[in-house]
């Protein structure tokens, strides 16, 4: 990414944050907002600091290094609160320019050299830090950090190897394995013949030349025998025979013993046959649903879904790991539960998996899958996994990183055939809308109401702009409502609440809560109301408006501006909030 690139997103994001978003909120992986250390005193107001303080450069060296560390790189804009928006959110930077730039290179290991730019923004004076992507790893006080989504994270341990491995262009899965194509067994070959077949519509004419086109040749395999590189060794061959590689447990609960299982070595292709037909067969059959007017055979848990999870812990696991094993737990037909041995890949959390690029921990293993057809390409299969959860009405995946494995649990159940017509419908009248988002959008409006865009791009793990389309998309389509005209916060239109009532999971809200939603829906427009604004809001007269605004300020949700008495009275919002009050916050 280029330096023009860099500015142009720091700048729009700095548009967004003076427009009133939340400068948290406008953050991105590029982007990111601080304020200098030593500017704020123990009760949390700004306070003056020297031009050369110290303190201050060496926080802002090691935010440098975590960006540095980035393939994009990044910028920092300084004198920036990120827990508020609009003008308010500009607090000025203080540092010299000139004295931080040189600072920076000294604290940074190997030195490391950046722009400086100072600009004024609303009377406020800023420093624009352009950081492009380092050549090699860069240190500051010691640590090496990551930039990882919004948030910048110490690396040590197995994430550090990683990281560094992944920099310097180590893929594990490429390297030589000293088995031979002839040590391949006839079964393996078999399954990759058929899968390749299958996603290219034609098998290649040889052994030799499938394993070709997978990419698992040491070398050009120009020899009689060619040796395969690790990932051909793991898919066609007994690859450390001796090693369990995969577990499969069909079980009534966990921690009980199985009724049936599958578990052994390489070649992982003829196990991954072995374990596909248990889960499909045994212990997720399929049962006749009723969906619209046809008939469909569903399982309790999507076959997307049950493929994509068994398929990622193949694909990302670590194999260094070699005394461990994938175990899967298929629990009395309801339930699917994934582990994985290695951790998350370097530069990926919990909260950034549906839409964090696709960063395989084994790259040459992930291409000759994805051309065997058992991988989707790169950047989709979580989010579709989500969707197909949701959509089929059950609990969006459960997806967390314990004691260095990935542990993936899918909560299936009976299929919700009126949410699938639903959905089914949605998509054939607007294909323009994102499953994954409008389907936790919906939902989310079964368990609280109402939405703001905020909130769906914290579920969803999207930007506040990517949440606000989809939910303007939705209200095009007629199944969402603004609160107020432009405001930021929907609920199901009443023809969507008729049609799902029965999966509405919040008790009907009282008067003064609704009251408070509106008084919010109103705000994200306006920066103040008075008495005549919500009588004429709320539909009560002006004596009404005065009671049901003074009680929001007991509650401190609103202020006065000025003088808290007299009819001319008028509020705002205490603080920015990410979230309406919840049914029971007001009394």
């Amino acid at each position: 990414m280029s330096a023009h690139r860099r500015r142009n997103l720091a700048l729009a994001a700095l548009t967004a944050v003076t427009s009133g978003t939340r400068a948290c909120d406008a953050e991105t992986e590029q982007v990111d907002f601080k304020v200098e250390l030593g500017t704020r005193d123990r009760g949390g107001a700004h306070q003056i600091i020297s031009p050369t303080h110290e303190p201050a450069a060496q926080a802002l060296a090691e935010e440098v290094g975590c960006l540095a560390n980035s393939l994009s790189g990044g910028v920092l804009i300084i004198g920036v609160e990120d827990r508020v928006g609009g003008p308010a959110a500009l607090v000025g930077a203080q540092s010299d320019s000139a004295w931080l730039k040189a600072r920076i290179h000294a604290l940074t290991s190997p030195h490391y050299t950046v722009d400086v730019e100072e600009f004024l923004e609303l009377g406020a004076r800023l420093l624009l830090i352009d950081v492009p992507p380092a050549l090699e790893e860069i240190r500051a006080g010691g640590k090496l950090r990551a930039r990882i989504g919004s948030s910048c994270e110490e690396l040590s341990g197995d994430r550090a190897r990683e990281f560094l491995e992944r920099r310097r262009g180590y893929d594990w899965s490429a390297e030589p394995s000293g088995v031979r194509l002839s040590q391949a067994t006839r079964a393996g070959l078999a399954s990759a013949r058929a899968k390749y077949q299958a996603a290219k519509g034609v098998a290649p004419a040889s052994d030799r030349e499938l394993v070709r086109r997978l990419g698992v040749l040491v070398g050009g395999g120009s020899e009689a025998d060619p040796e395969l590189t690790r990932t051909g060794a793991l898919l066609l061959a007994p690859l450390d025979p001796g090693i369990e590689q995969l577990v499969v447990l069909d079980v009534p609960s966990e921690g009980r013993p199985s009724r049936h299982s599958v578990r052994g070595p390489a070649p992982l292709l003829e196990l991954f046959d072995e374990a596909w037909a248990q889960l499909t067969g045994r212990s997720f059959p399929e049962t006749v649903t009723v969906v619209g007017a046809g008939r469909r055979l569903m399982r309790a848990i999507p076959d997307y879904a049950l493929r994509e999870a068994l398929i990622n812990a193949i694909m990302h696991r670590d194999y260094r790991l070699s005394r461990s094993a994938i175990t899967v737990h298929a629990i009395n037909g309801m339930t699917l539960k994934v582990s994985s041995p290695g951790g998350f890949v370097s530069g990926l959390s919990a909260d950034r998996l549906i839409t964090a690029p696709s960063t395989p921990r084994n790259p040459a293993l992930a291409a000759a899958m994805r051309v065997l057809g058992l991988a989707e390409r790169e950047g989709v299969g979580i989010d579709i996994m989500y969707e197909q959860m949701i959509r089929a009405g059950h609990p969006a995946p459960i997806i967390t990183e314990r004691d260095g494995e990935v542990v993936v649990t899918l909560r299936g159940g009976r299929p919700d055939a009126e949410l699938l017509v639903f959905f089914d419908e949605l998509a054939a009248r607007d294909q323009s809308l994102d499953g994954v988002r409008t389907a936790m959008a919906i939902t989310a409006l079964f368990a609280a109401t109402p939405l703001r865009a905020e909130g769906l791009a914290s579920i969803a793990q999207c930007t506040t702009a990517e949440a606000n389309q989809t939910l303007a998309a939705l209200e095009a389509a007629g199944e969402l409502r603004r609160l107020v005209r432009s405001g930021r916060a929907y609920a199901l239109t009443e023809a969507a609440r008729e049609r799902f009532h029965s999966r509405l999971q919040y008790t009907p809200r009282r008067a003064l809560d609704q009251h408070a939603d509106l008084v919010r829906a109103y705000l994200d427009s306006q920066p103040q109301i008075g008495r005549e604004d919500a009588s004429a809001l709320l539909g009560v007269a002006e004596n009404s408006a005065s009671r049901i605004l003074a009680q929001l300020t007991r509650h401190g949700w609103i202020e006065p501006v000025s003088n808290p008495r007299g009819a001319g009275v008028r509020y705002r919002l205490v603080s920015p909030s990410t979230s309406s009050p919840s049914p029971n916050s007001v009394d």
